[in-house]
């Protein structure tokens, strides 16, 4: 009776742990998705300029924030907001520092590094060289594909090294 019981237990206890690798080894598979989608991301989107790869690693209803400001709600506008920077700056590159995963989050510490040679959004070219460091907050669906980015940076920093200047305020 107590070896029937002792295998009771044994076998209770390899079923757990079965379980559990399983889980494990899907979350694994998860978050190698999820790191290999962002690296496409940077690699082939920012860095290659290819918009085409967009399409296999993010949701087609993909939301984008720059510093707390809506600037896209899907890829479309993604790509739209993308080419702003790709005209300004076409010698662009993105340089990732770091990276974490929690969940269904990557964070990653990054630089923009380019010289705007074009058009940025409304402005001329300056012909200046900028170096900008920023915080990306990503979100993944369940199957590993980019939902929303948030993106933080210094963009005071970003104008200065363009050679523009705060003014003081007029003080009535």
């Amino acid at each position: 009776m107590k070896r029937l019981r002792l295998l009771s237990i044994l076998l209770v206890l390899l079923v757990s742990s079965c379980n559990w690798n399983t889980g494990k080894q899907k979350a694994d598979t998860i978050d190698m998705t999820m790191r290999k989608n962002f690296e496409s991301f940077i690699n082939n989107a920012w860095n290659k300029k290819d918009m085409d790869s967009l399409r296999s690693i993010s949701i087609t209803n993909y939301n984008r924030e720059l510093n707390g400001i809506n600037v896209a709600e899907n890829l479309n506008e993604l790509e739209a907001n993308m080419n702003i920077y790709f005209q300004g700056f076409p010698d662009l590159k993105v340089s990732i520092l770091d990276t974490t995963i929690k969940n269904n989050q990557l964070f990653a510490q990054w630089t923009f590094e380019g010289t705007n040679t074009g058009v940025f959004g409304e402005t001329a070219a300056t012909g200046k060289h900028v170096v900008v460091s920023g915080f990306s907050e990503l979100t993944f669906d369940n199957q590993g594909k980019i939902s929303e980015e948030k993106i933080y940076y210094n963009e005071l920093q970003l104008l200065q090294q363009l050679g523009y200047t705060l003014n003081e305020p007029i003080v009535e």
